[in-house]
Order: C-alpha cells, then structure tokens, then sequence
C-alpha cells in the first residue's frame, strides 16, 4: 500500500480511471483534483457493497477482475482512501458521506441550580454529553428520518448547540462570574471528542434589567458587569478555540456596534459550516449595551439599534446562503414571552436607554406583557431581517429557542407582513422531570438548511 501511495503520489497520470455506480451518476458524484486523487460524495443512506458495478479508463470499459483489488467486490468505506492500480498504474479514491449532517439542540442546563430551576448536575450533563457525541457510532438509529434521500441515514453528530442559562445565576456559585462546571461537562468533552460545540447566554448568564419583583435587583451591579465580561469571554474563548480547529467554512465573527467598542456588548455572532449559515444571538439580539457601572454609579445603557443594523447589512450581503437563526428567548412560548421582548420583569419593570431607539425600551409607560408592542417593536422587524436570507421552510424561517424549559413548536407571522414567518423550535432543560425528551436532532442538508426537525431523549 506505501510503494501504491508513494507512486500516486509522484506519477502524473497519463490516464483517468472511472466508474458505473449503482443509482448514481458518477459525473455528479465524483471530482479530481490535480493530483489526481477522486473524492466521490455519495447521498447518505447508499449501499457501499454494491456501489461500483463497472470500471472504465479514459471512458472504455476494462475488465474489474483486472483492477487491483477488484472495485467491484471489496470493501468500501466512507472517508477511506482506496487506490486501485491497472496496468501498473495507481488510481486514488475517497468516497464521502457529505449531503446531510447533524446537529444537536440543548438548553437551559442551569449546572448544579437545583430542581427548581430544573437544574442538571455535572454528572448527568457529562453523561448526556457523551450520548450525544456518540450517537450512531453504534451503528444503530437513535430517530429515523422521513426526509426523501435521507431515511436510510443513520444519524451522527456534527455540531452541537446549547441555547443558554448554562448553570447558576452568573457563575458555578451564583456570583464568581466563572463557568468552569459547566465548560468541563460540557465544551472539554466536546473538545475531547473533536465535535464543534456552541454555546449562548441566557438571562441567567447575562444581567437582566431586574430580576423578580421580590428581588428587584435594578439591572448590573458592578459585581454584575464582572461576571456579564466573564460570561461573553467565555463564549469567545470556546469560539476562537473551534475557529483554531478549522472546522468551520469560516470563521466565526462577531455583531459589533463600533460607537460603542468601550461599552459592555453581549457581542451575537454567525459563521457558516457545512455549506449553511448559522446566526447566534445570545438572550435576543435586543440585549442592551452599557456602559459600565462604578461604585456608586448605575450603568447608561444603549439602546442595541447599531448592532440590529450591522446585523440588517450582513444579511443583505449574504442573502443567498441558507439560514439558520437561535437566541435564548423563544418568539412565542410561554405566557411570559412578550415581556421578555420588553425587557420586562414580573412586575413591568424595565430600564429606560438614554438614547433613542426604533427598537422600542427607550420609552416609558409600555404596558406589561404588552404583545403589541412586542411585535411592533421587536418582533416584527426582526422577522423581516431574517426573512432575506435563504434556507426558509415552507415559506419560514427557522429557528431555535431555550429559557421555556418545555418543548413547544410555534410559527410566529408577522403583524405587519403576513409573509414575513419564523417557525421557533423551543426545546425543553434537560433537568425537567416532566418532559419526557431533552434535545433536538437537526437534519441538516448542505447548502438548504434544516430539513427535520426530531425531539430525543440522550
């Protein structure tokens, strides 16, 4: 096999081996590149055993028993380099499984938070973890498919997601900022397994404008804005780890408002893998900006209009790629939802920007829980943002939210353009003793997005 590989590697092919596949035309399945070797991308589900049916070199047809070893009775596997040689020349291939990946979906771990926040111990989510990761390996389906073209698949893991409130309010304590309990049941295992892992923030990670009206706590503390830095250096810390492994098709970058480069920003990012594009907000892409607290000085916050118009510009400018969009906040489950939009406690509270918005929060006097505004204000226009971009379903966008701790499954239609629609997939906290699933399996195929959508149990 050496000498076969080190004379491909050296001799200029004089001449081109092709093959008849079974079901499959080769001219779409095949590409050479200048050194000759073939990579072959078969649709997932094809039977490997009885693929190559006939041979030819340079179009005619050669008798397969005279190939060595014969394509049309040894052993194929996927990611596999075979090289064949005929007539003491050597033919390099590698038959890949490509149209269709998978990613998982998680939310709301709250590590160690205890049963009433549905929390999960580390030991349980490291568990989970490496169910996720090992899912198929196997051999054996852990959902089955519908999608035409991909009911033969046996899903594997590809990229995974988590959608925010990781462990403790701010921090593995409650308040160090920190969030080593769950990266190390978490983005370690992923790490070690090699599978890309992301994560965002939730309320719980990022402070909110108040919390209950029994702890009116008034938006961040200086301790707050500590662990808010802690929290989105983490998150960078993971990305910038994966962008090093090169496993995506591009880097991950960031939504910035530059008039604000000195301000706290919850910083929503997107990158592109497998030929689709995913857009990550943490709580929603509404999260304010501010400038930092001092000992005896609240926070100025911003209002998030310069990143909704950094975000409005790169869509345009990627408007032909497939789409995938997630924040914490769902679009439509839970009877709260509107005031999360509002930035709203449990008693109507809020705080005020001290600049203008188009994006609503700026004002006083919006009612609690008030859906109106919350479509008009944020819900809308952000509806038409995502809307631009490829990759929709049926007409609509596709989604995915945590912070509901149940599953639910929503279309939300814009009030201002009925055409405008995000399908929102809200999946459940893995600690929730009463939802029988704990995680989304995604059918993702390149280049179109998501084709299925699967609650599982890990």
């Amino acid at each position: 096999m050496y000498c076969a590989l080190l004379w491909l590697t050296l001799m200029p092919l004089s001449a081109r081996m092709t093959f008849t596949l079974n079901g499959i035309t080769y001219s779409d399945a095949a590409a050479t590149d200048a050194k000759g070797f073939t990579t072959i991308t078969l649709p997932a589900g094809t039977n490997l055993s009885e693929l190559i049916t006939a041979v030819q070199i340079d179009g005619q047809a050669v008798d397969a028993s005279k190939v060595t070893p014969n394509p049309t009775t040894t052993t194929i596997n996927y990611d596999e380099l075979k090289v064949f040689t005929y007539n003491n020349k050597a033919y390099g291939f590698r038959f890949v499984e490509d149209i269709w990946f998978c990613g998982v979906f998680f939310s709301d771990c709250h590590i160690n938070q205890g049963s009433n926040h549905d929390g999960t111990s580390q030991e349980d989510m490291t568990n989970i973890m490496n169910n996720i990761l090992n899912m198929g390996k196997d051999g054996k389906k852990k959902v089955n498919f519908i999608t035409e073209g991909a009911t033969n698949l046996i899903p594997k893991t590809s990229i995974i997601f988590c959608l925010g409130d990781i462990d403790q309010d701010k921090g593995d304590n409650g308040s160090s900022g920190t969030h080593n309990n769950f990266l190390n049941c978490t983005a370690e295992v992923a790490k070690n397994a090699g599978i890309p892992f992301i994560f965002i923030a939730g309320n719980h990670d990022l402070s909110p404008d108040y919390w209950t009206g029994e702890n009116p706590d008034k938006g961040a503390t200086s301790s707050g804005s500590n662990a808010d830095n802690e929290t989105i250096s983490a998150i960078i810390n993971n990305n910038t780890y994966w962008n090093n492994a090169r496993v995506f098709d591009e880097n991950i970058s960031y939504f910035i408002d530059s008039n604000h480069s000195s301000d706290f920003q919850s910083k929503p990012f997107t990158f592109k893998f497998k030929d689709v594009r995913f857009y990550c907000a943490h709580t929603y892409w509404f999260q304010k900006l501010y400038k930092k607290p001092g000992w005896f000085t609240s926070a100025t916050y911003y209002a998030p209009d310069g990143v909704i118009s950094e975000l409005n510009s790169f869509v345009e400018s990627h408007a032909t790629e497939a789409s995938v969009w997630m924040q914490h906040y769902p679009w439509l489950a839970g009877s709260d939802c509107n005031r999360w939009w509002l930035d709203q406690n449990d008693k109507g509270l809020y705080i005020t920007t001290s600049d203008g918005s188009i994006y609503g929060s700026h004002t006083s006097g919006i009612a609690y829980n008030d859906a109106t505004s919350a479509n008009t204000l944020k819900k809308n226009p952000l509806s038409a943002i995502m809307m631009k971009a490829a990759g929709k379903v049926d007409g609509k966008v596709q989604h995915f939210s945590g912070h509901y701790h149940r599953f639910d499954d929503r279309t939300y239609t814009s009030t201002m353009n009925g055409d405008n629609k995000v399908h929102d997939y809200t999946v459940a906290a893995p600690g929730n003793p009463n939802q029988s699933n704990n995680a989304f399996v995604v059918l993702f195929k390149r280049g179109e997005g998501v084709k299925e959508v699967i609650q599982t149990q890990f």
